[in-house]
């Protein structure tokens, strides 16, 4: 099992957290999703056995709003 974490910007309210959550939980190779927010910014910490590439991940944050991926840590 992977675990990665993002480091993500843009994220003002619990909609935001629920947006991520969602869209990053329906990538293929992604079991599990838990994202933090605090003050604008968030953490997204996500698990699988074979974690999407990190252009993916990127795209997929940027689709689901107007959020941004600070950086990715794998």
């Amino acid at each position: 099992m992977a675990t990665l974490t993002m480091n993500l910007d843009g994220l003002t309210c619990d909609m935001c957290v629920k947006h991520i959550t969602a869209d990053l939980s329906d990538l293929t190779g992604v079991e599990r999703v838990e994202v933090v927010r605090d003050e604008g910014r968030g953490v997204a910490t996500v698990t699988g056995e074979s974690l999407p590439s990190d252009q993916v991940l990127t795209e997929t944050v940027q689709d689901a709003g107007n959020y941004r991926v600070v950086s990715i840590n794998r």
